[in-house]
């Protein structure tokens, strides 16, 4: 399975609509999975138009869990054989151990991590957890709006899942 990992694209408050890189990206995805800070269900309504679309709610999306069923606080689902467990706001890495601070916000250890809301873009194994955040797609690194940074992730039955980071100004 190919899935498609966007976070933090503060539309319209960053610019009014996703860039076509990402679409160019997302092409042929299995799924997407939006880390949250969406703003506006419309990017979700957008990015469905490549593949279905989840999202965790960003703390600037509050209330739009409540009328859209692609949103919750927390997703969790069972992909080729993996717990995948994503939110948006995970932080401490500095201070504590993986395992503490994804039991701390996601209240259990799946084998694969999506966060998002930092703006920088990571992917990293920890405790035997593949742990990823996109950063953002249009704020990349908390500087003005620009092309930013989408993950490709790889889960197939009975394989380490990768992932890599893309830079939409490369495509």
């Amino acid at each position: 399975m190919k899935i498609g990992i966007i976070s933090d694209t503060h539309i319209p408050g960053s610019i009014p609509e996703l860039w076509p890189e990402v679409r160019t990206v997302f092409k042929g995805v299995d799924l997407i999975l939006h880390a949250g800070d969406l703003e506006t269900t419309k990017v979700l309504d957008w990015l469905e138009e490549i593949a279905p679309v989840l999202a965790a709610e960003g703390n600037h999306d509050q209330g739009l869990s409540e009328y859209d069923h692609r949103i919750e606080k927390k997703q969790f689902m069972d992909i080729e054989g993996f717990r995948l467990g994503m939110t948006h706001i995970i932080d401490s890495w500095d201070q504590f151990s993986a395992k503490k601070v994804v039991k701390t916000y996601l209240g259990e250890l799946p084998d694969i991590v999506v966060c998002g809301d930092s703006h920088f873009e990571f992917i990293k194994w920890e405790d035997d957890m593949l742990i990823i955040n996109a950063g953002s797609a249009t704020y990349p690194h908390n500087k003005e709006a620009r092309l930013g940074h989408v993950v490709l992730l790889e889960i197939h039955e009975g394989k380490k899942p990768s992932a890599e980071i893309i830079d939409l100004s490369t495509i």
